[in-house]
């Protein structure tokens, strides 16, 4: 019994010592050696970003500022953030040398720009609108050229093609662009008409078509419209003429 007593009296006397120094290396840690954190904050009404530095009692113990600068939390750009943060935490103040971009000039977040461009692509793709397209034909000096504004709302491939009048194609472009601008150079064709097709890819007939014709003087290069619309053909009246 004196042997099993004494056994027993001799753990409890290892436990209570190594509860003593567990709780002595505790009380040894100061809260500068504790984990922090970092917060990287852009304000726009002073075009500038913050990046400030914690402890573990969220008190502030580094900070800088980037004016007119945006700071992408990419993943080398965190890394860089968190070698900053250990290293503050030790009292080794540095700065932590991340990658900058200029700030946008206008004052809105770009998370709010984006979300609301993918509503409004979204609204665009679900909406009933078909493929419109104009036409602007322009000749200086000896020049000619086609303008070809499309506005294409469900994204569908495209075949954008203009043929002389013997049926052959000159140009041909294709495009799955929502909205998108062509500018044909025919300097080099010779006088008579064009046909402007455009085709959808899941169809055969072309869904719009235009007629123009290309005459030549010895001054001047004319380019005109001719009065031939298909059934069912749009163009986009809110498509600028300008290149």
């Amino acid at each position: 019994m004196k042997t099993i007593f004494s056994s027993s009296l001799l753990c409890l006397l290892s436990v209570g010592t190594l509860l003593a120094q567990t709780k002595s290396s505790t009380e040894d840690v100061t809260p500068i050696d504790r984990p922090g954190y970092w917060e990287v904050s852009t304000d726009y009404r002073t075009n500038g970003t913050a990046i400030r530095y914690f402890n573990a009692d969220k008190q502030l113990i580094h900070q800088e500022i980037h004016s007119n600068k945006l700071v992408k939390l990419t993943k080398n750009n965190v890394r860089r953030l968190n070698a900053t943060m250990t290293e503050v935490t030790r009292n080794q103040l540095q700065s932590s040398n991340v990658k900058t971009v200029s700030l946008p000039t206008n004052n809105e977040d770009p998370r709010i720009v984006h979300d609301r461009k993918r509503l409004m692509t979204a609204e665009r793709r679900a909406s009933t609108a078909d493929l419109m397209a104009r036409v602007v034909p322009a000749a200086v000096g000896h020049e000619a050229f086609l303008k070809v504004f499309i506005y294409n709302p469900h994204e569908e491939r495209l075949r954008i093609e203009i043929l002389n009048s013997k049926g052959y194609s000159v140009c041909q472009e294709f495009s799955n662009s929502y909205q998108r601008y062509y500018r044909f150079n025919l300097s080099s064709m010779p006088a008579g008409d064009y046909r402007v097709q455009i085709y959808k890819a899941s169809e055969r007939k072309p869904s719009f078509e235009n007629l123009v014709s290309l005459s030549r003087k010895p001054s001047q290069t004319l380019f005109s419209m001719k009065p031939e619309l298909p059934v069912g053909a749009k163009t986009d009246s809110l498509i600028s003429e300008k290149d």
